[in-house]
Formats: structure tokens, sequence, C-alpha cells
């Protein structure tokens, strides 16, 4: 056998072990209010962002390894993260401006433009401040729904080419 050969042969083993299913998610305008764009799952059953009321009729923990479906459990679950990221932000951003109103509200009408400037940056400065620890909050949740997300597929993963390679037969 040429090198030649034995390259085009290790190739197409390679091209089986690296093909993924296609995958058609799609990505939505941008909300108006937390100015996220949702992604629109192809296997969803809804084409926004899922509420999180919207769950699984039953724990997702309840199930063993060996019964749960781990692709219906990893499909929910990025919903379920989507809604929550979706609704801090939308929560965030409607107190953000609702509060920045109010500080403009708080000049006179005909105020220079060095006194709105200055009054923006004071809001800025405190609104950091004060929504630190809310914020380190939702990281901190944010990282550990996200790292159940990352396990979860990597599950999906495993299955799919453990499931592929068991269908191989080597000569």
């Amino acid at each position: 056998m040429s090198p030649r050969t034995s390259l085009a042969h290790i190739s197409a083993y390679k091209r089986l072990i690296h093909t993924s299913r296609p995958s058609f998610n799609f990505v939505g305008l941008p909300d108006p209010t937390s100015h996220l764009r949702p992604i629109i799952y192809t296997t969803a059953t809804s084409s926004s962002f899922p509420s999180e009321s919207k769950q699984h009729p039953y724990s997702l923990r309840e199930f063993s390894d060996d019964t749960v479906d781990h692709e219906l459990q990893w499909k929910l679950h990025r919903e379920q993260l989507d809604a929550f990221n979706h609704a801090y932000w939308a929560e965030s951003n409607t107190r953000f401006e609702a509060a920045k109103s109010s500080v403009l509200a708080a000049l006179p009408p005909n105020a220079p433009t060095e006194a709105h400037e200055h009054a923006l940056s004071d809001f800025y400065k405190k609104w950091v401040v004060q929504e630190w620890a809310r914020q380190d909050e939702y990281a901190a949740e944010l990282r550990k729904r996200t790292f159940e997300d990352l396990s979860l597929s990597a599950k999906v993963e495993f299955r799919r080419v453990k499931k592929s390679l068991a269908s191989w037969r080597f000569l």
C-alpha cells in the first residue's frame, strides 16, 4: 500500500469521526428589553425566549442515567438557561432605564449639556456599585448552569460517538 492511499484511508476515517449532524439553529432579532438575540432551536417547541414556567413535567433529576433521554434533558436545559439569561437582563435593563429616566427627570428642563453629563456620570458610577453584588450572584449562577449545560452536551456527544463506534467493524 502506498503512503498516499494509506493517508487517504486514514483521512476517510477522520471524516467519519469528525462529522457531526447538521445543526440549523437560528438567531433572532434583539429583544427590545433584554437586548439579547434569542437562539431559535430547530427542535424547540417555541420560536422565542422560553419562559421559566415552561419546564418538563417531571424533574429531570428524578431519572437515573440509564433511563433519562440526555438529548431531551440537554434541550430543556438550554432553553431554561436562555430563559434565565433573558429574564435577568430584561429585569436589569428595565430597572436601569427607569432609574436613568428619574435622574434625567430631576434635572431642570433648561439644564446645560454638562449638567446632564455630570448627572449621568454620577448615576452610572452609583449603578455599578449598587448592582455589583447582584451581578456577581448572576454570574456565579450562570457559570454553574453553563457548566451543567456543557456536562449534558458532553454526555450527548459521548453517547453519539459510542453508538457510532459500536456499529463499526474493524478488519
